[in-house]
């Protein structure tokens, strides 16, 4: 399937002019282009071990946008962008400034900012322009949505060796429903089988594309990889297969409900 590149004018940058319980989003008027930056400070690791090169780990995080646009006046010469006014009111009184950025898929990057650059150029062709910089503070609420969480609890001791089966249902996931065999020994216990189980599940590529395995003693634990909207099909059955001894159980607890970013 062939690469199609994205337009720039899909690209938004929104400012809310009204409250965070109910939004008015208003486009930046005459925007030329925005760039959103997400970065994370490095830490200097380095030690004795580290030899001629330094070390570092990443740090805290954080996230910007840089954005510039046209200047909208009357015919009078007066500005008439509502979003520009916004964002001036917020530069004088110091305060945050709720913004969102739009991508052409539709997704959103919000978050509240601070504005540390707000800079009016004078004409170039007859076109005056200006520019923003904003600072995110804390994190974007893109990133706060809820990743779900689905336990199956392993009950019983293996009386007949065999293959126990963990059949995973998942909206999106290959092969799904997915029966997976868990080899397993006679006199097995709960917690045997689980580890196993788990050992079995993190090997397979589409369990994994979807959700990190983990858990202890007799959970098997899925955790989505990504935070989004609940998936009421997921469900980690267990049953014997070849096997004998385990309680069977068709149903898994949905511990944690997903939910997409706000």
């Amino acid at each position: 399937m062939p690469f199609i590149p994205s337009d720039g004018v899909d690209f938004l940058l929104k400012v809310n002019t009204a409250t965070a319980e109910s939004p008015n989003w208003v486009t930046i008027g005459g925007q030329r282009g925005a760039t959103l930056s997400m970065t994370a400070a490095m830490i200097d690791a380095s030690n004795k071990m580290s030899g001629a090169w330094t070390t570092s780990v990443p740090g805290l995080l954080s996230w910007s946008i840089d954005a510039d646009a046209v200047l909208l006046t009357d015919s009078a010469g007066l500005s008439v962008e509502e979003g520009r006014q916004k964002l001036l009111a917020a530069f004088h009184s110091r305060s945050l400034v709720h913004v969102r950025y739009v991508r052409k898929d539709g997704s959103k990057f919000q978050g509240y900012a601070a504005i540390t650059d707000l800079s009016e150029e004078s004409p170039h062709d007859d076109v005056a322009t200006y520019k923003i910089k904003l600072d995110g503070s804390g994190a974007p609420e893109e990133v706060n949505g809820t990743k779900q969480v689905e336990t199956a609890t392993v009950a019983g001791t293996v009386t007949t060796a065999g293959n126990a089966t963990f059949t995973l249902t998942a909206a999106g996931m290959t092969g799904s429903p997915k029966a997976i065999s868990v080899a397993v020994a006679l006199g097995d216990s709960a917690a045997v089988v689980a580890q196993k189980a788990r050992e079995t599940l993190a090997q397979d590529s589409a369990v994994t594309a979807l959700f990190d395995v983990g858990g202890v003693g007799p959970a098997v634990i899925l955790t989505k990889k990504i935070a989004a909207a609940n998936d009421n099909s997921l469900n980690l059955a267990i049953a014997n297969g070849t096997c004998a001894g385990i309680v069977a159980a068709a149903t898994s607890a949905d511990t944690t409900p997903g939910a997409a970013p706000a």
